[in-house]
């Protein structure tokens, strides 16, 4: 038994003629606040009733000078409609557009998720979270129920993880997949502040769901068995431990011959067949947090080893061990909130690699709110990285790296609020510098970026009126080049007839320049809007966005000026039935 590197995700696209639509039908998942109704008095509530808003949009889209970014002419029609019978509400959400550019396959998902009291059923398109490393938000088509009569929870699905994509030799954006299915359950006791769940999550792909054989290298039929443990429990009023540990059983090609290895338990080697591909790796997430008044403190660690996988997870960064410790208060009188972190990582966690990688991650957060009139944020974050080769040469030391990022934000801001209107005025400032601390590379490698932008609005309640104005000043500088940037952009806006008529506009201009190439380029940007509310339950909108841009960049790398305008018009309608 070898530990391999897992296939990637493939995502799901097919070859075909050019679609002119694209239909999604989504339904979403229930409001839990809905089913607190006391159904005892059925006499009360409405046997069935619909509700919701249905919004139709035409856009038009004209460009002269550079590429087109969109069809000339789009339309969406987006409906939110909720059905409820007896108390137990479905709502969901269709969303009805034209397409046309190239989209290879017509994307059509729907599922609902129903509700009563502690049980509810899934149907259709789904994505649940049963925990970090076993079922993560992963994408599925098929059923699953979640039942949560405290202190019990159950919660189990069934479906297909991954669609078959075959591959398409003409199109090597398209990377084949073999179709996936899969279940997972969640069993646990306790509440949310005290409570143990173990998980399993079983799936496997299908090897015969493709065609043809992929060409492409690392892709195989695989076959995945996942088991974790979560908890947390409060062992005191100020202390709580919490934490997830997994294991991953992960064959990288179900047709590999099947094997004798002592290194899968027996009381594993049960749940999948154990092969020449098949790896066993673990992950964990601990933590201990400590929490007074006006104070918290998270100690954490987590550990996931190389290669580590799970098939109802998109990601992982693995080969990694994290600790972390997280304070967090609040002193005169909550007007002062103090957050941070400083993190340590390492990899290598199984002595693989020729080189061995640590990096150092601290940021901290200072808001001071002494009035309603006045505050300020304060954020500083440092990133350092370092990595060296396991047995040291002196050769090697020119190729070693080490680096440093920092980032730092400053806002100040005001605000003068009385009964006939508002003024505030808000400055944003940032800092952000890269630092190579290797000899060799630092005079290619440094760069510094700073910010900064002030704005002032004002608002008149009775009139309707709104007037904003803003400056913006960005400065690069890289190794072999330099950009400034400045720019003023002012709007308005003014409500009419009660604010069933609104209009608005606006107006900026920046300038970039670049060295040493001495080049200059000037953008202007215009808005217009107006909204109109005819009745209670409809109103249209009306949107316009011109930009015209002039570049100053010589020679081969020149671009032309364009004239850019986008206009959209829509309405929406609100219903109750």
């Amino acid at each position: 038994m070898r530990r391999m590197q897992s296939p990637q995700n493939p995502v799901s696209r097919s070859s075909g003629l050019v679609w002119k639509m694209i239909v999604v039908l989504v339904l979403l998942d229930c409001a839990p606040s809905v089913f607190a109704q006391d159904l005892s008095n059925l006499e009360d509530i409405k046997p069935v009733s619909l509700d919701g808003s249905i919004t139709a949009s035409l856009t038009k889209y004209s460009v002269e000078g550079a590429e087109r970014r969109r069809p000339a002419t789009s339309w969406t029609f987006v409906g939110t409609p909720t059905l409820s019978f007896y108390g137990l509400n479905v709502p969901f959400t269709f969303i009805l557009s034209d397409q046309e550019s190239e989209a290879r396959q017509p994307f059509n998902q729907f599922g609902a998720s129903p509700q009563y009291k502690w049980a509810t059923l899934h149907l259709g398109y789904r994505s649940l979270n049963y925990s970090r490393y076993t079922l993560a938000g992963m994408t599925f088509l098929g059923a699953a129920l979640d039942l949560d009569p405290e202190p019990l929870r159950f919660s189990f699905m069934y479906g297909r993880l991954q669609r078959a994509v075959e591959e398409d030799t003409n199109n090597f954006s398209i990377i084949p997949a073999y179709e996936r299915t899969g279940y997972a359950f969640r069993l646990g006791f306790g509440s949310e502040q005290n409570f143990v769940e173990a998980l399993y999550l079983h799936s496997k792909d299908d090897s015969a769901s493709l065609k043809k054989e992929p060409s492409l290298l690392n892709i195989f039929p695989s076959e995945n068995v996942v088991m974790g443990l979560n908890s947390r429990w409060q062992v005191a009023e100020q202390i709580a431990f919490e934490g997830e540990v997994a294991a991953s059983l992960y064959s990288r090609d179900i047709r590999s011959p099947e094997v004798d290895s002592n290194e899968v338990p027996d009381a594993l080697g049960g749940l999948i067949d154990v092969r020449s591909s098949t790896s066993l790796t673990f992950a964990s997430n601990l933590g201990v947090v400590f929490t007074v008044p006006h104070f918290s403190l998270r100690l954490g660690y987590e550990r996931i080893e190389p290669d580590f996988s799970s098939h109802g997870a998109y990601y992982f960064n693995t080969d990694i061990s994290n600790y972390t410790l997280s304070p967090n208060f609040d002193f005169a009188g909550g007007k002062v909130r103090v957050s941070g972190s400083i993190g340590y990582q390492v990899d290598n966690l199984l002595n693989t690699k020729v080189a061995e990688t640590e990096r150092v991650i601290g940021s901290g957060n200072i808001s001071w709110n002494p009035a309603q009139v006045f505050g300020i944020d304060l954020n500083y974050s440092n990133y350092s990285t370092q990595q060296a080769p396991i047995t040291f040469d002196t050769t090697l030391r020119n190729f070693r790296v080490r680096n440093v990022s920092q980032s730092a934000s400053l806002t100040p801001r005001l605000l003068f609020l009385t009964e006939a209107n508002s003024h505030s005025i808000v400055l944003s400032t940032s800092y952000q510098q890269f630092s190579d601390l290797n000899p060799v590379t630092t005079t290619t490698s440094n760069s510094k970026t700073s910010t900064a932008s002030l704005s002032y609005n004002v608002s008149f309640f009775t009139s309707g009126l709104s007037l904003g104005a803003s400056l913006l000043y960005a400065n690069s500088v890289q190794s072999t080049a330099s950009t400034n940037l400045v720019g003023a952009t002012v709007n308005v806006s003014k409500g009419f007839f009660d604010n069933k008529l609104t209009v608005g506009g606006s107006f900026g201009i920046t300038e970039n320049k670049v060295e040493p190439i001495n080049s200059t380029s000037s953008t202007f940007n215009e808005s217009l809007s107006a909204g109109v509310r005819p009745y209670e339950n409809g109103s249209f909108m009306f949107t316009m966005y011109a930009t015209q841009n002039s570049s100053g960049i010589p020679g081969a790398l020149s671009t032309q000026p364009f004239n850019e305008i986008t206009a959209t018009l829509s309405y929406t309608h609100n219903f109750s039935f």
